[in-house]
Order: C-alpha cells, then sequence, then structure tokens
C-alpha cells in the first residue's frame, strides 16, 4: 500500500528557498536538490514506518547529498509533510 503525501505550505517555502539557494551556487544544483527531496517523498510513500521518531508524533527522513531534513506525521494512511529543514538550522519547536 502507499501512504498519500500531503505537503504543508511551510514545507513548500522551505524547499523553494532552498532551491533557490542552491541554484545560486551553481545552475541545475537546485533541481538535483528537488530530486533528492522527491527520492524521499517516494520511500516515504512506501515506508513511513521506517524512519526515526523526533518525538512521540513527528519522524524525520534525512535526504542524500545534501543537509536536510522532512519532519512528518503519520495519519492512518496518510503522510503530512510539517518542514523541511537544513540540519545546521536553529532547532525548531514542534509542539506535542
Amino acid at each position: 500500500m502507499n501512504f498519500r503525501l500531503i505537503i504543508q505550505d511551510q514545507a513548500i517555502l522551505e524547499i523553494k528557498d532552498a532551491f533557490e539557494w542552491y541554484e545560486e551556487q551553481k545552475e541545475g544544483l537546485g533541481y538535483e536538490f528537488i530530486n533528492k527531496i522527491e527520492d524521499c517523498y517516494n520511500n516515504l510513500s512506501k515506508y513511513p514506518e521506517r524512519y526515526s521518531y523526533i518525538n512521540h508524533l513527528y519522524r524525520r527522513i534525512k535526504t542524500n547529498r545534501f543537509p536536510y531534513i522532512i519532519i512528518y506525521e503519520i495519519d492512518d494512511n496518510t503522510v503530512i509533510i510539517i518542514r523541511v529543514r537544513q540540519l545546521k538550522q536553529k532547532p525548531i519547536n514542534l509542539q506535542d
């Protein structure tokens, strides 16, 4: 069974910002970043329970090559993408 993915607005904005930053560094690098994010989405739609918990509600998956994590929760057969964060950013307060 594949899980349905919902990407919250904040996560979309964070992906957009990262894409633009990587494209400024090197043309095409932003698209490589997007491909790695999509790889994570594919894994989450198939195996969302495989990845570790941050707290009792949220889990995370790390992207390959880029220092980003995708923070998500599982609700029945839906994966809700909450945030996409660079690992070096200040930690966020995830409400329990």
